[in-house]
């Protein structure tokens, strides 16, 4: 386990790299991070796939069972710079292409530190705003030659594109009967689903959706809201919230968190800062001075030219998974963006039933992508049932065998999600 700073330009870019427990040395290695925009990492380490979950008292830790270090070196960053303990250069500019430099950026940096994995296959992983965070990283790997060995993207509940999100939310909401009868259909009468930036009539009626929706945690619907367990995450989720609404041109009201958070506590310990070689200061799982910062019009971007670029590519094992329980950044819409790319199905590979120990773990369509000479390319769209969100908090054993299946390992299910 290392941990500490590499130089992006931007400035100075903290990481957490946890090895494989399994041959690290020849597994491959996935590059995480939380989306935001401006969340930390760290979040993902602490309360999804990271080796360790923070016990209440803030202070001591549990072994995480599902990590997915199980089966993959992990490497967790904060960014953009300016994140939990990163560093930023007076003056750094946020949007979607800086960062994605930075990124590229902390990639190489990082196999100048460790150039033993240089050989290891290499891929990039995240949720959330990470829908614009990996493919536009995705796409300066694809392009350039300093990381042969990039392999693919394996992506949660993305936010590819604010028009499909703000259908996905009113209408998962609706598809849960979360909403009365009469307001669906002021929502259909006014063709909001389809109006984009929303008209007038659509701020209204779905604010008034919203206001009924509020008793319910968005992200996770069927589980309780602020239950530290289910809501692992938080900051992440109302800075995500505060970017939809800025990009609805609206002004946000100030965002509370759940009561405690126990990573928070546990990374502000002064112990710890010494420990993973991190400046001593107030550790935040969001910056909002990043957010707030962050280019306005990036996101509203549609993200379809990235994904039909890196599919053409013909060499890259692209997934985008789903917990179909998420409203925010909802299966809906990420369904209405998959196959609006225009690619169909492999023959008897379209919403196929996958498992995992026996019982239905969501569906799985598999796309027929064009190939590149001597290569192998794929891409996915899976579902995750009962899964909010953040997968790996909401079914941590469901997102450990889908990134089995997605890095096609040759290991024994029962044997990998044992104790």
């Amino acid at each position: 386990m290392f941990s500490g700073y590499i130089n992006v330009g931007a400035g100075q870019m903290f990481y957490w790299f946890v090895e494989s427990q399994q041959d690290p040395a020849h597994a491959p290695l996935i590059l995480w991070t939380n989306g935001g925009p401006g969340c930390s990492g760290l979040a993902g380490f602490l309360t999804e796939q990271g080796p360790f979950r923070v016990r209440p008292d803030g202070e001591t830790l549990t072994l995480n069972r599902y990590a997915w270090n199980k089966i993959a070196n992990m490497v967790f960053i904060e960014q953009p710079v300016g994140v939990g303990f990163s560093k930023a250069n007076d003056g750094t500019q946020y949007g979607d292409q800086q960062s994605a430099e930075a990124n590229f950026k902390f990639v190489l940096g990082f196999f100048e530190r460790y150039p033993e994995y240089k050989t290891n296959d290499f891929y990039i992983s995240s949720e959330s705003y990470g829908g614009h965070y990996m493919p536009t990283l995705g796409k300066l790997l694809a392009d350039r030659d300093d990381v042969p060995t990039f392999r693919g993207i394996f992506l949660g509940n993305p936010l590819t594109y604010m028009k499909y999100r703000d259908y996905g939310q009113y209408g998962t909401a609706w598809g849960h009967q979360l909403l009365p009868a009469p307001l669906w259909r002021q929502y259909e009468a006014a063709s909001c689903a389809s109006t984009f930036p929303a008209s007038e009539e659509c701020k209204k009626v779905t604010a008034e959706m919203d206001k009924i929706l509020s008793g319910f945690d968005v992200y996770a619907l069927d589980f309780p809201k602020c239950d530290r367990a289910a809501a692992a995450g938080q900051q992440e989720r109302l800075q995500l919230m505060r970017q939809v609404n800025l990009a609805k041109g609206d002004v946000p009201p100030p965002y509370q968190p759940c009561a405690s958070d126990h990573g928070e506590k546990y990374l502000n310990l002064p112990e710890v800062q010494t420990a993973i070689h991190a400046q001593h200061t107030h550790w935040a799982d969001c910056a909002n001075s990043v957010g707030s910062a962050y280019n306005s019009t990036d996101l509203n971007q549609p993200m379809m030219p990235y994904w039909q670029h890196l599919i053409q590519k013909g060499n890259l094992n692209l997934m985008i998974y789903s917990g179909d329980d998420d409203a925010v950044c909802a299966t809906l819409g990420s369904q209405q963006f998959v196959w609006d790319l225009g690619y169909e199905p492999v023959e008897g590979k379209s919403w196929v039933p996958w498992t995992v120990l026996g019982q239905t773990a969501g569906f799985r369509t598999d796309f027929a992508v064009p190939a590149a000479a001597g290569a192998k390319a794929s891409f996915a769209f899976v579902t995750v049932h009962g899964a909010g969100h953040m997968v790996p908090a909401t079914q941590p054993a469901r997102s450990l065998s889908l990134l089995k299946k997605f890095l096609g390992l040759d290991i024994e299910e029962a044997t990998l999600l044992a104790k």
